[in-house]
């Protein structure tokens, strides 16, 4: 046990450094994830399985994000055709571009990574939206979109990579129109930089919380999934390269013990 803990404390110093030395960190670790994922087939089996009936079909996400928290973003977020959607941290689209054809909206995601970017851009005829989807780079706290500009916005499992979560909800609430949804996926508490609550800063940043909840099976999926790394990691280095397979490894070695004492939640915040 001390050398699991270790282990987590390590990585959490690694993770706040990494947070603390600028975008491009950010940039050049994501664009190496993002080739990786590209050229595996492993990794999306991987999660396949652990997933079973939640496995989101298309997305190809890099997140944990279910078939049923799709549909209950598609809910919450109440878009129609001639909506704007924004997805933030967008990775290669999937979540995005499948809430965009579900609701017959329009797409903008924005990605720290070129990488990313590159691939979703790629990806927009698989699901249908060419004249409705558009990528660019940015982060959370310059999205390059207009103020007002958006009827809603997402953003899976990312949220936890914006230290200034106030900067990053500001920004939110910028783009939002009046009413517009922030419907999002993201950890609670024993994660750098993270709240215990996200209902404060969100309240403070001029949203009203419709629904806040626990993910259902979140645990056991993710951890399943880092399971699963681990036993194929061999076969992931072969179909990745080893440069873009060890970030995904090194996480499932480290991750574990952190999220066992998090909170996965699901959150639809209302601009006032």
């Amino acid at each position: 046990m001390p050398a699991i803990q270790n282990s987590s404390k390590r990585m959490m110093m690694s993770l706040i450094s990494f947070l603390c030395h600028g975008t491009w960190r950010f940039e050049k670790a994501y664009d190496t994830i993002y080739k990786g994922q590209n050229k595996s087939h492993c990794f999306a089996a991987i999660v396949k399985e652990a997933f079973g009936d939640e496995f989101p079909e298309e997305t190809e996400t890099y997140s944990f994000v279910t078939a049923t928290e799709l549909n209950q973003m598609a809910r919450h977020l109440q878009l129609k055709e001639g909506h704007c959607l924004a997805d933030l941290a967008c990775g290669r689209g999937g979540p995005g571009m499948w809430l965009a054809r579900h609701t017959r909206a329009s797409l903008f995601g924005v990605d720290i990574s070129k990488e990313a970017v590159a691939t979703a851009t790629r990806r927009i005829p698989d699901f249908d939206l060419e004249g409705r989807a558009a990528f660019t780079t940015g982060t959370f706290y310059g999205t390059g979109l207009k103020t007002g500009s958006c009827d809603g916005a997402i953003s899976v499992d990312a949220l936890w990579l914006a230290p200034d979560r106030a900067r990053a909800l500001a920004e939110i609430h910028r783009i939002l129109k009046p009413g517009g949804r922030f419907v999002f996926t993201t950890w609670d508490g024993n994660i750098p930089f993270m709240p215990a609550d996200h209902r404060q800063c969100l309240g403070d940043a001029g949203f009203d919380v419709e629904v806040y909840e626990e993910t259902r099976g979140w645990l056991e999926r993710q951890l399943a999934v880092y399971e699963g790394v681990l036993k194929s990691k061999d076969q992931l280095i072969r179909e990745m390269g080893k440069r873009c397979a060890m970030p995904i490894i090194k996480e499932a070695r480290s991750t574990p013990p952190v999220i066992e004492k998090s909170t996965r939640i699901f959150v639809a915040a209302r601009k006032r």
